[in-house]
């Protein structure tokens, strides 16, 4: 245990950084961390809420973790960026909290994993979901039996992403960069929590056979998947369905449908509703943050909520869509353009998804004129 206050740098200050930002500074404000370096390739935006202050910045990780020796290193990076900046972490004394996806391969995986072992610290990797308190009520019940014998989980999200989400990266909506396959597509990167949710509601088990793909692109210009579906049965027998679309008319959060042989529950997951069955109206929990989790990880050796071994199944599940051709262009007479920043629609997508996570089918299944 390390009671210490911990020593927190960031890497990746920008972005998604941004969020880990504004869960660091209460903290900060009420002395329960230091943060001790930012560090970005691009300028640091400033913001009144999350002031820099006297917090010293860089624009090297092997520099700022030389500098800083942190306790913790917050990476909020490119994915293809993980696996070297989680290393150089670990290998100077540092836990590593790793942002979604943690790496792009399960030979990537095998390596990060590796040097885990080798130097003993702890990676927590950003699915802040399980730490949902519905999620840990929604397994609470499944092992009381509530559910019976668990059959199938599935997940049904629809989103919309305008012109604009393509353009704020030089890697967005990239399926590789020189030479390196790129997580941006809606299953590998917004819809990633949809995938490791579902991973985790039907046991964590690894996959039993092959993952069946279908994968769909609604704007020429784009290189990765704005709609698609997976399925596969894991090693304890359950069937997982994950259905997204970024091309959706109307909203579905991320709904996981969950059927067991005694009965179903409902899950949204990324606002922490649960029905459960015999309940006619889903409750409301909370969340733990996984930061704080990690921390409490260092200083009472609390078990990590996401720590990196739980991701393994669903890195394999990426590495698949990684390793699909690029995804096949839907025929312009099913989709719509609306909006000044123009968001592309396709047609019956938000019914598609919520149909194939219902019923365990793919697209194609399902009788779609644009699948």
């Amino acid at each position: 245990m390390d009671l210490r206050i911990p020593r927190i740098a960031l890497v990746g200050a920008n972005g998604y950084g941004l969020h880990h930002r504004r869960t660091i500074e209460p903290r900060r404000r009420a002395g329960a961390l230091e943060l001790v370096g930012l560090c970005d390739t691009a300028e640091i935006a400033e913001n009144a809420d999350i002031p820099i202050g006297d917090t010293p910045v860089f624009d090297d990780y092997e520099r700022m973790l030389e500098a800083t020796e942190p306790h913790i290193v917050i990476i909020a990076t490119p994915p293809p960026t993980h696996l070297p900046i989680a290393s150089a972490a670990m290998r100077h004394g540092a836990d590593v909290y790793l942002e979604k996806p943690p790496v792009a391969s399960l030979e990537e995986y095998g390596l990060l994993y590796d040097v885990m072992v080798e130097t003993g610290r702890a990676v927590q990797v950003g699915f802040q979901a399980l730490g949902s308190h519905a999620f840990t009520a929604l397994r609470d019940a499944m092992e009381a039996g509530r559910l019976g014998r668990l059959e199938a989980v599935g997940v049904a999200g629809s989103w919309r992403r305008p012109d604009s989400y393509y353009r704020r990266s030089p890697w967005a909506g990239k399926r590789e960069a020189n030479g390196v396959l790129i997580a941006d597509g809606a299953l590998a990167n917004p819809f990633a929590h949809a995938s490791q949710q579902a991973l985790a509601i039907a046991g964590d088990w690894p996959m039993d056979g092959e993952i069946e793909l279908e994968r769909l692109r609604c704007r020429p210009a784009v290189e990765v998947d704005d709609t698609a579906a997976w399925r596969g049965l894991n090693k304890g027998g359950v069937t997982v369905t994950v259905a997204v679309t970024l091309c959706g008319d109307r909203k579905i959060e991320g709904d996981i449908y969950v059927r067991g042989t005694e009965g179903e529950a409902w899950l949204q997951y990324p606002t922490d509703r649960l029905r459960l069955p015999g309940e006619d109206e889903p409750k409301q929990y909370g969340r733990t943050d996984l930061l704080d989790n990690l921390i409490l990880h260092r200083q009472r050796g609390v078990g990590l909520i996401s720590g990196l071994r739980r991701a393994k199944t669903f890195t394999g599940v990426l590495e698949r869509v990684l390793n699909d051709p690029v995804p096949r262009l839907v025929d312009e007479s099913h989709l719509r353009r609306v909006g000044d920043d123009p968001v592309t629609l396709l047609d019956d997508a938000d019914t598609a998804v919520e149909r194939a996570a219902k019923d365990g089918k793919l697209f194609g299944e399902l009788g779609f004129p644009w699948a």
